[in-house]
C-alpha cells in the first residue's frame, strides 16, 4: 500500500508540475532528466558552481522561466535561490 501511494503522488506532482507550471511546454520525460541533472556546488563565498551538463531540456525551462543564467559556470546565492523561488508556481 505503502509503495503504491508514494508512486502514485510522484506522478501526480510530476503532472501538476508539468501542466500547471510549464503549460505543457515540456514533457514529464524532460522534467526527470533536467531535475535529475541540475547540480550545482556550494563554494562557500556565497557562489555557486554549476556543474550540470548541457542538455536541450535546459534552454526549455530557461525560456519558460527567464532565468539567463541557468547554464552559467558561476552561479551566486540570489540566482539559485531566485531560481527556485521561480520554479514554485510559474502563473502566480
Amino acid at each position: 500500500m505503502g509503495i503504491f501511494l508514494i508512486c502514485y503522488l510522484s506522478l501526480f506532482l510530476l503532472r501538476v508540475l508539468e501542466i500547471k507550471c510549464f503549460k505543457n511546454k515540456i514533457n514529464s520525460y524532460d522534467l526527470i532528466n533536467f531535475m535529475r541533472d541540475f547540480r550545482v556546488v556550494n563554494k562557500g563565498d556565497n557562489t555557486y558552481i554549476n556543474i550540470s551538463r548541457d542538455q536541450a531540456v535546459n534552454e526549455k525551462v530557461k525560456k519558460l522561466v527567464g532565468f539567463s543564467n541557468l547554464d552559467a559556470l558561476y552561479l551566486t546565492k540570489a540566482e539559485v535561490d531566485n531560481f527556485f523561488q521561480n520554479c514554485m508556481l510559474l502563473d502566480t
